[in-house]
């Protein structure tokens, strides 16, 4: 949890600071950020991804209102937002992996309900 709030802040501070971040950039030794517009753009540079490296992607939250897929080699990967009774607030926000793929990358974060841009982390699963 705490990871998706740094996350969430940090891609926060980077597309209101930094309007001409480049599409893939090094946000420390291992991790990666993607920053797409539409599932187009997600589609194409999430397939690319490495894999085996984790990922922060700054996407636009209404990429997930219709439980869309991204289609890449390994298999569909499903993008949806949940609520949490718990916590009505916020919504959960997902790109499930494959499953059956030998590498693939699980993505989750946490944004408030009213975001427009939102952040989550992206983690290597074998």
């Amino acid at each position: 949890m705490y990871r998706a709030v740094v996350a969430i802040a940090f891609a926060s501070c980077l597309t209101s600071t930094a309007p001409a971040l480049s599409d893939t950039s090094a946000a420390g030794s291992e991790a990666l950020i993607i920053q797409a517009k539409d599932h187009q753009e997600l589609n194409d540079r999430f397939c690319a991804a490495k894999p085996d490296v984790e990922h922060i992607l700054v996407l636009p939250a209404s990429l997930f209102v219709d439980s869309q897929e991204v289609i890449c080699d390994s298999g569909p990967y499903k993008l949806y937002r949940i609520i949490e009774h718990d916590d009505p607030d916020d919504f959960e926000y997902y790109l499930d992996p494959p499953f059956g793929a030998e590498y693939r990358l699980g993505c989750d974060g946490k944004a408030g309900r009213t975001m427009k841009t939102i952040a989550i982390n992206c983690r290597p699963l074998k």
